[in-house]
């Protein structure tokens, strides 16, 4: 069914015609919800017993699940084995009901000989990865086309031959995972169709690579047929055949736009020889599954009932707008999708943008801390300087008190000073005068004496 309607009234139908012609007692048989896998079962552990040839593999044990929680933890123990043993391509995978029943589903698919898959879903809703851990578990290689801007049909033809090889010649499993961003040419899918209809590829396998196909594959197809004649036409046909119980094609296609109708009808081998699985709009409590496990670890700065809201109204947003755009659809006929991969962009978005601004707030409330640390330390300061200034002024208040005393002292020193300087001036003046009074009296005598030395001189001659 591609409609959530379609699929309610065929619930609704069973149930009223199981009512009508059966009786209300078989409803409840048809309600249950039973889900059957084949890897639940541990490896058996080598107790050193063993023969040489015993196989230590988890027996593939067709089974119904104990519940879904208990699928779900197989389902993460497989993940994170996965994520060990493939480096580099990690994946983060979030296990709500509708993600696990295609899993089952893809995981029975490919699990059947000649089992191919025709999944159809829009752009993120785990087609590829689902189908990936699938073949994982199943113990499958898992083979995706390398594109280039030169890959062509030649490449393509390649590319297969690699596949029939690991599957026709070594027998081994192998998931080929076919998108539709890998139909570089339309002619592609005439390749894709013949592997599905007849496994028949024309042109891709010389004589010479048949006929070495076919030599070591004798001992191969004499052991498990041994009445068959080893021809090259039987050879080829059993090499044929083991491709096509061997490879498990899932193609991953869109149903947005034109293009899926047309291949359809053009290549009805894509249909016709493959198993259906349609993915639908993720339900909301998926929405909120998968916004819960991303926003899990990431730091947000409330309470975890606040967080709680934010996960629900993520999914709410989301599924609100998925309704709006079927209501578009039915006013003016343009299809307009929000896909998984627009949520989780969605989610990534609202992370990037929250942690920007984030930092921006606890950078701006960093600097205001600062501001404010800077201010009280500075307050501190202030309150300590006053404290030092009050002791300061007590201290310049002693000691004007002792620059007066001081000066006090000095006045009076000054005074009696200027006393005694009045009194010296004035011994000063008295010895300055009687100092003139002798030098006068010096000169006018030796005035007198240069005048009486000549007659003096004549006397005595």
């Amino acid at each position: 069914f591609t409609e959530l309607d379609d699929y309610r009234w065929f619930l609704k139908t069973l149930e009223r015609v199981v009512d009508e012609e059966l009786g209300s007692k078989y409803q409840s048989i048809i309600k249950r919800d039973d889900w059957f896998v084949d890897f639940l079962r541990d490896a058996p552990e080598p107790t050193g017993d063993e023969a040489e040839d015993a196989d230590f593999d988890a027996p593939k044990i067709y089974e119904p699940i104990p519940s879904l929680d208990v699928l779900e933890d197989r389902l993460k123990m497989y993940l994170t084995q996965y994520n060990e043993s493939i480096r580099g391509s990690g994946m983060d995978l979030v296990f709500f009901k509708d993600a696990m029943t295609h899993l089952v589903k893809i995981s029975r698919i490919i699990r059947t000989p000649r089992g191919n898959a025709l999944l159809v879903g829009v752009g993120g809703s785990g087609k590829q990865s689902l189908t990936k851990l699938a073949s994982f578990i199943a113990g499958y290689k898992t083979f995706q086309l390398a594109l280039t801007r030169a890959y062509n049909v030649n490449n393509l033809l390649d590319d297969l031959k690699t596949l029939y090889l690991i599957a026709g010649r070594d027998g081994k499993g192998i998931a080929f995972i076919f998108s539709d961003q890998d139909i570089k040419d339309e002619s592609f899918l005439e390749y894709i169709n013949n592997v599905l209809s007849s496994g028949v590829v024309p042109g891709m396998f010389a004589r010479d690579e048949i006929d070495e196909i076919c030599q070591e594959l004798v001992p191969i197809m004499k052991k498990q047929y041994p009445r068959r004649p080893p021809t090259n036409e039987n050879l080829f046909d059993y090499f044929l055949t083991r491709v096509r119980q061997n490879l498990h094609v899932a193609l991953c296609f869109s149903p947005v736009g034109e293009k899926f109708r047309k291949r359809s009808l053009q290549f009805p081998g894509l249909v016709a020889n493959c198993t259906i699985d349609w993915f639908l709009r993720w339900p909301r409590d998926a929405l909120v599954a998968v916004a819960d496990h991303f926003l899990a670890s990431f730091n947000i700065a409330c309470t975890d009932a606040i967080k709680k809201e934010v996960v629900q109204c993520m999914g709410s947003v989301h599924d609100g707008v998925a309704e709006y755009c079927l209501q578009y659809f039915q006013k003016y006929r343009r299809s307009t999708h929000v896909t998984p991969k627009s949520y989780l962009s969605f989610l990534n978005g609202y992370k990037e943008i929250y942690t920007q601004k984030l930092n921006d707030i606890e950078s701006m409330a960093k600097r205001m801390n600062d501001g404010l640390t800077r201010l009280a330390e500075a307050e501190k300061a202030v309150i300590l300087m006053k404290e030092e200034l009050t002791i300061k002024e007590k201290e310049l208040d002693v000691a004007n008190q002792k620059a007066d005393q001081v000066l006090q002292q000095v006045t009076i020193k000054k005074g009696a000073a200027e006393v005694v300087r009045q009194q010296v001036k004035k011994v000063k003046d008295t010895a300055q005068t009687l100092v003139d009074e002798i030098n006068r009296d010096k000169m006018q005598a030796n005035a007198e004496l240069d005048k009486a030395t000549p007659a003096l001189i004549v006397c005595f001659s």
